[in-house]
């Protein structure tokens, strides 16, 4: 019962360490390897959910109670647990963000820029886009600010890609406002709002992965903005929401390190 124990914890240790892995490989050099990538993401995950926590409960039921490979057992798959829920209840969330709708007056739409390929659109920035299309033609005297500056050595800033993507679309010249400094989301929304009259009504388009964690900074720079969710092609959806999720984490990690051991003290409490 030990050994199995430990083996279930080093598989739970290799199934999110590989994804983790898999996430900080950032510059794909081929869209099919990308898919290959979330793929396999999305098996890990589903071995963890099917497998790994089952099997810990199993452990946890018929270990001797209060030895150390019980306790390293509880402690890990309550870690486990907690990530797993906590990323099932982010993904129900990011759905939600893309039934969310615009308020009547919109003064602005902002589109959060996402890296280019070779100056050209990737399919989760374009899916951003064609949102704001939509959007766009219910507000049609609102201005599209695209922001994001020139990353990975692009020739071209996102800005501009995501700009000439709009006009392909039918949006006017006109209507289009770029902003091509910002490198990240903190940045996007940074130096928007320097453009703009602090009082007007903007809606925020991003990924409806990318939602709560651009909610999260626009709240802390006191803007009081809208966002609308657009939706991620379910080929890229393992890796993209992971990596947010987990930025979330990071971005809390004090909050989410005082709910694991509150966890754990009641666990342990009820022993």
């Amino acid at each position: 019962m030990v050994i199995l124990s430990l083996v279930n914890e080093l598989l739970c240790a290799l199934c999110w360490g590989i994804t983790i892995r898999l996430i900080l490989v950032r510059h794909l050099h081929s869209e099919s390897r990308a898919i290959l990538f979330n793929a396999f993401a999305f098996i890990l995950m589903l071995i963890n959910l099917i497998i790994i926590l089952p099997a810990f409960a199993f452990l946890i039921m018929n270990m001797p109670a209060k030895t150390f490979s019980w306790l390293a057992a509880l402690v890990v798959a309550t870690l486990d647990a907690l990530s797993t829920f906590n990323l099932i209840l982010f993904c129900v969330y990011s759905h939600y963000t893309r039934m969310l709708k615009c308020p009547s007056t919109v003064h602005a739409f902002l589109v959060l820029g996402a890296a280019v390929r070779h100056g050209q659109v990737p399919p989760v920035l374009a899916t951003r886009l064609d949102k704001v299309v939509t959007c766009w033609k219910k507000h049609q005297s609102a201005k599209i600010i695209v922001s994001g500056g020139k990353v990975q050595k692009e020739k071209i800033s996102e800005a501009d890609a995501m700009a000439a993507y709009l006009i392909n679309q039918g949006i006017p010249t006109l209507k289009i406002i770029r902003e091509t400094r910002a490198r990240n989301t903190w940045q996007n929304l940074t130096f928007t709002s320097q453009l703009i009259n602090p009082h007007a009504s903007v809606v925020v388009v991003t990924s409806d992965f990318h939602v709560l964690r651009a909610k999260t900074y626009a709240k802390r720079l006191g803007l009081q903005w809208s966002f609308v969710g657009s939706k991620t092609p379910w080929q890229y959806c393992p890796l993209t929401f992971i990596r947010d999720y987990l930025g979330l984490i990071r971005d809390h990690r004090w909050l989410a390190g005082s709910i694991f051991i509150l966890l754990l003290l009641l666990e342990f409490s009820l022993i």
